[in-house]
């Protein structure tokens, strides 16, 4: 009996270490940004915001599922950032169905978007918060987001993490450039203050930015040099991320704190049939070591 009750208080005794070390034990991260294009689901909105969306049928939206999780369960990520999906029912779906052997939950806020389409995220790592941005106005008071900025916390790892994950408006309007530079001064504004806090977790900016490198609008992300910009150091045959109309271009970005490069492992834009007919952007993954300095 004695050695059964000394078994017992030595196993609690090793419960909170066995977390401490469970939590600082996780020493890689693995994430992915991608534009899945048009991830509509089979029920046509008739109200504003999102009645101008794209209405599939039920045999459309499998199989677009079916393309994505071919994609993804080979990328094999631990965290899944999207754009242009319509709702959180189909991310759900997207995990349940063709992803349900990864383990992975699904967060996505519905936004402003006329058609519909909103940021979501994929993780099978905890995830201590997700922060929405919808409520963020521009000077005047106008809405600045119509697709979420979403900070993305996590905290199993040797330093707290924080994912920013963007959908900026597009160059389809020339006169949503002016927007578009708001939008990237807000999500400069974010790293900053998330930066400044105590905890002083690496945030990598993630997503659809809509714009070239060395555009105006990206001034705020790019033009001093505090960011690096991950893919910029692919060749320009591996580093495009969006085709249409006979051109290719590198307008999906993974941008990080100079000072934390060294935590990069891999970058690379993902290609492959599987993709060319999943959607019209490539996928972008980043590896990272979150363990003790090697």
């Amino acid at each position: 009996m004695r050695l059964l009750v000394a078994f017992l208080l030595a196993l609690l005794a090793c419960a909170p270490a066995a977390e401490d070390a469970q939590r600082a034990g996780r020493s890689t991260l693995r994430v992915v940004t991608w534009n899945v294009h048009d991830l509509f689901d089979e029920v046509d909105r008739t109200t504003s915001p999102g009645d101008s969306d794209t209405v599939l049928t039920q045999m459309e939206v499998e199989a677009k599922l079916a393309r994505l999780g071919r994609v993804l369960a080979r990328l094999d990520a631990d965290v899944v950032v999207l754009q242009e999906v319509e709702n959180l029912g189909l991310l759900e779906r997207l995990a349940a169905g063709p992803l349900a052997a990864g383990g992975y939950r699904a967060f996505l806020r519905e936004g402003f978007d006329p058609r519909g389409i909103d940021v979501g995220v994929l993780a099978r790592v905890p995830i201590v918060d997700c922060v929405s941005h919808l409520e963020d106005r521009a000077p005047g008071g106008a809405r600045l987001w119509s697709r979420d900025l979403v900070e993305v916390h996590l905290d199993n790892f040797e330093r707290p993490v924080v994912l920013l994950v963007n959908h900026l408006v597009s160059r389809l309007d020339a006169s949503a450039d002016g927007r578009r530079l708001l939008q990237a001064a807000r999500v400069r504004e974010a790293v900053d203050e998330l930066r400044a806090t105590a905890a002083c977790p690496v945030v990598l900016v993630l997503g659809d930015l809509n714009d070239l490198p060395g555009s105006a609008a990206l001034r705020p992300l790019l033009g001093d040099g505090a960011l690096a910009d991950l893919g910029a150091g692919l060749s320009d045959v591996d580093s495009w991320t969006w085709s249409g109309g006979g051109a290719r271009e590198r307008i999906d970005y993974a941008l990080l704190p100079r000072e934390d490069l060294t935590l990069v492992t891999r970058v690379e834009v993902m290609s492959g049939p599987d993709i060319t007919v999943a959607s019209d952007h490539r996928p972008l993954l980043v590896d990272l070591w979150l363990g003790a300095p090697r």
